[in-house]
């Protein structure tokens, strides 16, 4: 059975979403004003997503870790 080479934007999509879900995780943690920063550079990359046509995924994941901040 063959399997499908990944391909660099596979690769940096995933790789962004571990990042992301791991900097939301750890920052649910702690009480630091890190907050606002990182909903800004959500929306950012929820805006990216459209523009770079990013697989749907990384849009969820986006869209979650919004909806865990409540944004």
């Amino acid at each position: 059975m063959q399997t499908e080479i990944e391909k660099p934007d596979d690769t940096f999509e995933a790789t962004s979403r571990k990042v992301d879900t791991d900097t939301i995780k750890s920052g649910l943690d702690t009480d630091l004003p890190w907050e606002n920063d990182i909903i800004a550079r959500l929306m950012n990359y929820e805006n990216r997503v459209g523009l770079e046509q990013m697989s749907s995924p990384t849009l969820q994941v986006i869209l979650s870790e919004k909806r865990l901040l409540g944004r």
